[in-house]
């Protein structure tokens, strides 16, 4: 008896070291492996918006009292990011928030004057995936951003096809070409219902403009417009995603994506969404709108609309006794 529990002691301890490897590597791999350089200082400009202290005690009470996991997914075009979501989960209610973060968004830092560094899209190829969470926290009130997500074309494609394509319905004729992409980018969908593979699933998501001379239509507000067809995307995809088994997905996906959450955790988490429904997602944009800066233009949000949204999603309840 005493030989066999040695063996079996000695059996376990090396098969938790070997364990522990493999998801320590499995872990250390699976970060995004564009660091950036220096630490993201935020410019603080004349005459800006600020909340009032009270304003933001009260957000922050709320936010320290609650078990929302916190994340940023990044669609990477490079080194700039092309799409930017905030996703807020809530566990103990299984209900997802998104907040998309339009790429034009002004956001000027220390030291990076050019007049596209002052667009949030310019935060990752600075500062990495690490700077942008920064980044989204400061422009979203000091939320915490606990993890970052980030997924190339090559692996939306692939996460796509995983889950057997996605549904969409196409109000307008799409129509761009630009032959010095690599490899060369052709964008055309007719108008109607299609199930979009990962190939064409990505050319939906980049498109946001007809080639001049064809008969494409662009999106009328722009970038905006783009987002909303982006966000249409994510719903059908989530509400695909939901029919299968979620700890599954999760598990696939880690395969193509890049993040600072370990496998462990994401598995909790994924299980932890088992029963979430459709009703219980919901999908905003930051508030604000397109302004000049000089000649350029940006996105510029609003700080107390966008406070009253993540209020929203914290479910503050205003007292109406008083």
């Amino acid at each position: 008896m005493k030989v066999f529990l040695k063996v079996f002691i000695i059996a376990f301890i090396c098969f938790f070291l070997i364990f522990n490897g493999l998801v320590w590597g499995f872990n250390y791999y699976m970060k995004d492996n564009h660091v950036g350089s220096g630490t993201v200082v935020p410019v603080i400009e004349e005459g800006q918006e600020n909340l009032e202290p009270d304003e933001i005690d009260e957000l922050m009470k709320i936010v320290n009292e609650s078990s929302r996991i916190n994340f940023v997914l990044l669609g990477l075009e490079g080194l700039r990011s092309d799409t930017i979501m905030f996703v807020s989960f809530d566990p103990d209610i299984k209900k997802i928030d998104l907040i998309s973060i339009p790429r034009d968004t002004y956001y000027p830092r220390a030291g990076y004057n050019g007049i596209g560094k002052k667009k949030f899209n310019s935060v990752y190829g600075d500062h990495g995936a690490i700077g942008v969470k920064t980044a989204l926290s400061d422009i979203l009130l000091d939320i915490p951003v606990d993890y970052y997500v980030t997924v190339t074309y090559s692996g939306a494609e692939s996460i796509i096809n995983s889950i057997g394509g996605v549904p969409v319905y196409i109000s307008h004729l799409m129509d761009y070409e630009d032959p010095y992409d690599d490899p060369p980018l052709k964008i055309y969908f007719e108008p109607g219902h299609h199930v979009l593979n990962g190939e064409d699933g990505v050319k939906f998501l980049r498109y946001r403009q007809a080639t001049p001379g064809s008969e494409g239509v662009s999106y009328a507000d722009g970038d905006l417009g783009r987002i909303k067809a982006q966000q249409e995307f994510m719903k059908s995809a989530i509400k695909k995603t939901l029919s299968f088994r979620l700890p599954s997905v999760v598990t696939t996906a880690f395969k193509f994506v890049r993040t600072d959450i370990n496998l462990q955790d994401a598995v909790v988490y994924a299980t932890k969404a088992i029963g979430l429904e459709m009703e219980n997602v919901s999908i905003n944009v930051l508030p604000g709108e397109p302004k000049y800066h000089g000649r350029t233009s940006y996105f510029v949000h609003d700080i107390e609309e966008t406070r009253n949204l993540l209020l929203k999603i914290y479910g503050y309840e205003e007292d109406t006794d008083n």
